[in-house]
């Protein structure tokens, strides 16, 4: 554990070194969230169900942009060559990397809230471990696929022109953005092929209903099933060097 702690916070420190990884993990979701719930709030439930999709967007944008190309980043500067040849197991330097991400995640999530607490006066989650339980799950499937994406990429342009491939539908197709109920019937279809937007389901039910975990188990399951899948494929594509 103290190996994937020193991974965390490594990567931690390099994650706030990458300004795009900054602008996209951090001053992205909060102006979205400035943007939003001044446009389209107007009343602390209305403000509380697009606090959701924002968190989305927060966990999507620090995990392609923070971790997929950052990795690829790596990758061309001779790091993870410097990794597989150490004695020292891969996994648990792909465990420090997903847990630089959850702790990254989670102080934008805080902050999302906060503010959007102190500003547009939101209404907190009645369940609290659900929401969190949920922040987690949401944040390792988005860590699975950050990872397939460093697999097939073969450059850090190649790896942001797929993160923003994959980042710009799940924004505007899931419910994170608009109302997924006001979309097209045929863009409705679509997101139902996205991972985030089983996430922003899950998150908005927990928020604006207090939802629990059983409530949402179609939607844990769904997540559960992409993350296998990006595991899958990092696991079968993923190059050190």
């Amino acid at each position: 554990m103290s190996l994937i702690w020193q991974e965390a916070l490594i990567h931690t420190k390099l994650y706030f070194r990458e300004r795009q990884a900054v602008f996209w993990g951090f001053v992205f979701p909060i102006l979205l969230l400035i943007l939003f719930c001044s446009v389209f709030g107007g009343t602390p439930e209305r403000s509380t169900a697009l606090v959701g999709g924002l968190i989305c967007i927060n966990t999507m944008s620090s995990a392609l942009f923070g971790t997929g190309v950052v990795i690829v980043g790596a990758r061309e500067q001779g790091i993870l060559r410097r990794y597989k040849v150490a004695p020292v197991a891969l996994h648990k330097i792909t465990l420090g990397i997903c847990l630089s991400r959850l702790i990254s995640s989670a102080m934008t999530t805080i902050l999302i809230v906060v503010l959007a607490r102190l500003i547009y006066h939101i209404i907190l989650p009645a369940n609290l471990a659900a929401m969190i339980l949920i922040c987690a799950i949401g944040t390792l499937m988005f860590c699975a696929l950050a990872f397939a994406v460093a697999s097939v990429a073969r450059s850090v342009a190649h790896a942001n022109g797929i993160a923003q491939v994959l980042f710009m539908p799940m924004m505007f197709l899931s419910g994170a953005t608009f109302p997924y109920e006001f979309l097209p019937g045929w863009m409705q279809k679509l997101g139902f092929l996205l991972p985030s937007t089983y996430y922003v389901s899950s998150l908005k039910r927990i928020m604006n209903s207090g939802a629990s975990l059983s409530d949402n188990l179609t939607e844990i399951l769904v997540m559960s099933v992409f993350t296998v899948f990006s595991i899958a494929l990092s696991v079968r594509f993923f190059r050190w060097e």
